[in-house]
């Protein structure tokens, strides 16, 4: 009699466990389809409405991993990276990509301390993962400005894996630019623009806006000294067209030191923006 109850109840729970794995690759499917079709939002909702219905470690990472991606296609870094932080090991590969995708999340945020340290965290990796890990690692290189670390790196690029190339030559000649660019000094613009207005924006290769400054410098100037010769110091031509001038002239200098800066940032801005696209591609390209 024991054994006929228990063969019953292990019978029934086959059943249930089965009928609970056909429901989660139902949900699984349909969370594809989701995905392949660029419903973002109605797949969050999707995956938090049937979060509770799976309980095994498993289902519970995957359901994790592709809040977790969801909300990356969607830019929403900070939840992106919460969900991630969830998935286990109980599937590695989930594991792995949740690492990189994090990773690429704090590069993004300009947090490449923490972006390294979720790469550090990879494990068992195939070769594709390998020479995945190397890219992301020499696109941080470029963040952090290490190129000495970069050229360490690069010198190990597999041109085997025919989807990285492409990126990897991009990470590549963007070290060349980065290395080589010769900065220019805000000091130095506004020295050369207090001697000679308009020299800093020369300096910078502004011209154009070096020229304008030039010429209402030199307007106001002129104006200034004709009032002074004619009656004086006293002269309201003098007054008037005097102040005018040292404000342009003090707003000459300024402006040509924050010009430097604007420009030198928009550079660097620019640049890490390509990089952060060329470790972003291989990255989708692998995990798809």
């Amino acid at each position: 009699m024991k054994i006929t109850i228990s063969l019953a109840l292990l019978l029934i729970g086959l059943v249930f466990r089965a009928q609970a794995q056909t429901s989660f690759q139902s949900d699984y499917g349909f969370i594809k389809h989701l995905e392949s079709i660029s419903s973002y939002d109605e797949a969050n909702l999707f995956l938090r409405s049937i979060k509770d219905n799976h309980a095994s470690e498993g289902q519970q990472d995957t359901i994790s991993f592709y809040q977790g991606k969801f909300n990356y296609l969607k830019k929403n870094r900070f939840e992106s990276i919460s969900f991630f932080k969830n998935v286990g090991k109980s599937n590695l590969s989930y594991w792995n990509a949740a690492k990189f995708y994090s990773a690429l999340q704090f590069a993004y945020l300009d947090n490449y301390e923490a972006g390294l340290s979720e790469l550090s965290l990879v494990e068992n990796l195939s070769s594709e993962e390998r020479e995945l890990l190397n890219l992301e690692q020499a696109g941080f290189s470029l963040l952090t400005r290490n190129y000495a670390h970069f050229d360490q790196i690069s010198t190990s690029f597999d041109s085997e894996f025919f989807q990285f190339t492409e990126h990897q030559d991009e990470l590549v000649r963007i070290s060349s630019v980065l290395s080589g660019h010769k900065s220019k000094s805000p000091f130095l613009a506004g020295l050369f623009s207090a001697i000679v207005p308009g020299a800093g924006k020369y300096y910078i290769g502004q011209f154009g806006r070096g020229t304008m400054a030039l010429m209402s410098n030199a307007v106001f100037a002129l104006q200034a000294y004709e009032g002074y010769r004619k009656d004086g110091p006293k002269s309201p031509a003098f007054i008037v067209f005097g102040s005018i001038f040292s404000v342009f002239y003090v707003a000459n200098i300024w402006g040509s030191v924050v010009a430097v800066r604007v420009q030198e940032k928009s550079f660097y801005d620019t640049q890490d923006e390509m990089v952060v696209l060329h470790m972003h591609i291989p990255l989708r390209l692998l995990y798809k």
